[in-house]
């Protein structure tokens, strides 16, 4: 199954991604959850905290001209080097962070 979670701003999708993460994984389905959000905070939510939050890594390659996903890499090697364990087994991705106000 693949869920994706949009709509305007402030409405709870991130609160509602990470319930629906935590509940998902605790029911013994593997759960891959990806921020893509230009504020990203569903890893604190989902339960890494502040600290552990901060240090997730963008996996979207923003310093061209284009974005893009690093090349030569394999879904498997994407999540290995990308993706962070968090609670109740589930891998936390970050899709891209702004990295100042208009580039997100």
């Amino acid at each position: 199954m693949r869920l994706g979670i949009s709509g305007k701003g402030g409405v709870g999708k991130t609160t509602t991604s990470a319930v629906l993460s935590r509940t998902l994984a605790r029911r013994g389905h593997r759960v891959i959850a990806i921020d893509c959000d230009s504020d990203p905070n569903l890893g604190a939510n989902i339960g890494l905290g502040e600290e552990g939050a901060a240090k997730l890594r963008p996996f979207l390659d923003q310093s061209g001209p284009r974005r893009r996903v690093p090349e030569g890499l394999s879904p498997v090697q994407l999540l290995e080097e990308y993706g962070t364990p968090g609670p109740d087994g589930i891998t936390i991705m970050l899709g891209a962070m702004a990295e100042k106000a208009g580039s997100g």
